[in-house]
């Protein structure tokens, strides 16, 4: 009988499919669903939209089932398609979760 002698094992996330469906499994944990607005939610919502003075803004929207953050001045508001644009990102209304003024200058 021959001495194998030292074997190398590989770590959990070795194989390269394995480490793919890892990735989507925690990505998929990881969604919430979409956040519900009150009614005074969507009023300040609506008066910020309708006082924009062309600041920087903060906005917190929806996407995939993740709240993500975009900073930057808003170049369009369209409320015939509703969508709001900000850094060349188009956001839909039902998506913002919300705004505010940022403290950054552009």
């Amino acid at each position: 009988m021959s001495d194998r002698g030292m074997k190398k094992w590989a770590p959990y996330k070795s194989l390269d499919q394995q480490a793919d469906f890892l990735g989507k499994m925690a990505y998929e944990r990881g969604k919430k669903p979409r956040p519900l607005h009150s009614s005074e939610e969507a009023e300040e919502i609506n008066d910020y939209l309708i006082h924009y003075d062309g600041k920087a803004t903060c906005l917190h929207y929806f996407s995939d089932g993740y709240t993500l953050e975009i900073v930057g001045l808003i170049s369009e508001i369209n409320t015939i398609y509703k969508y709001l644009k900000i850094n060349d990102e188009k956001i839909p209304f039902r998506d913002i979760v919300s705004l505010e003024s940022a403290n950054e200058e552009f």
